[in-house]
């Protein structure tokens, strides 16, 4: 039991990265647009994912340096102040749209005002922050976050063409719009490999204080749970191309894609599908918390922790 406890690290990693708030209107977007076509792409981002965690996961547990611990101490104070700047900016506006997701799920949720419910969701996050463990934190949203499989289901319960699925995964290029094609094709790998995600999971491995002996886990945590972050998106793809794509419906909210799932399965899909989208969201606002902190107090050489 303990040891499958263990994988929440890189379950809490990969929902609240590949399935955040962009990437979940971004996922269903390209298959309302070009069907399976782009499911390709989401193996490509999720054997690089694994592969960079797995590799600064090995190095936290180690060396006992995260990612931009090693960084400093590797390339010096001009280059790793160029790249904190550059991660700082990048997770605070991140950080806005994952707020912004967790208080539009809140409202579809309870009907209340949508500006207070980011203030409430802001103080929620801080006080989930400052009082929960890390483990606790991990498994509660990385868990939570397990409530986004009902699109699996609805997926399946859409009766999609599986066969133009399975060509969805061989590499091509599409024949119409092929610009618009190669923008969704750039972006679906960038989702994947966002950089906060290895900052957080590889100050994980620190804060969990792994060591040598902690490098099978490691390993799992990277192919378990950026694994499941790739299926998701499978899911999301094929639910957006066999839903969306026939009407002509472009899925740009939060409670559009949620339609995904209550179309086929009704009001408990519905429900499981927010559920899944708050937990991820509000992970993903979490990871994106941590890794700007991690990062600033690494590069200054800091004593840190949550």
């Amino acid at each position: 039991m303990s040891k499958i406890f263990g994988v929440a690290l890189g379950i809490l990693a990969a929902v609240g990265g590949f399935v955040d708030i962009g990437d979940l209107v971004f996922n269903v977007a390209a298959g309302a647009t070009f069907g399976y076509q782009l499911l390709w792409v989401v193996v490509v981002g999720v054997i690089g994912i694994v592969t960079y965690s797995e590799m600064c996961g090995r190095v936290a547990a180690v060396s006992d340096k995260a990612v931009f611990d090693a960084v400093r101490e590797r390339v010096g104070f001009k280059a790793a102040l160029g790249a904190l700047v550059a991660s700082e900016v990048v997770n605070l506006m991140t950080l806005a749209a994952e707020i912004g997701g967790v208080a539009i799920c809140l409202q579809l949720l309870s009907g209340l005002p949508y500006r207070l419910l980011i203030v409430l969701a802001v103080v929620a996050l801080a006080v989930v922050i400052w009082v929960t463990s890390f483990e606790w934190i991990e498994r509660t949203f990385g868990y939570g976050g397990l409530c986004l499989l009902v699109f699996a289901v609805a997926a399946v319960k859409l009766g999609p063409d599986w066969a133009e699925v399975g060509r969805g995964f061989a590499p091509h290029v599409a024949q119409n719009d092929p610009l618009l094609y190669a923008y969704f094709a750039v972006g679906l790998v960038g989702a994947a490999m966002t950089p906060y995600e290895v900052y957080f999971y590889s100050s994980g491995a620190v804060e969990e204080e792994w060591t040598a002996e902690d490098l099978g886990l490691n390993r799992a945590n990277a192919i378990v749970g950026y694994g499941l972050g790739g299926f998701l998106s499978f899911a999301l793809m094929i639910t957006g191309g066999a839903l969306f794509l026939g009407h002509g419906i472009e899925p740009e909210h939060l409670g559009s894609i949620a339609l995904g799932a209550e179309v086929p399965l009704g009001q408990i899909g519905l429900l499981l599908a927010l559920l899944g989208i708050l937990f991820a969201v509000g992970g993903a606002s979490i990871d994106t918390v941590f890794s700007g902190a991690y990062n600033l107090v690494q590069f200054c050489g800091w004593e840190w922790g949550r």
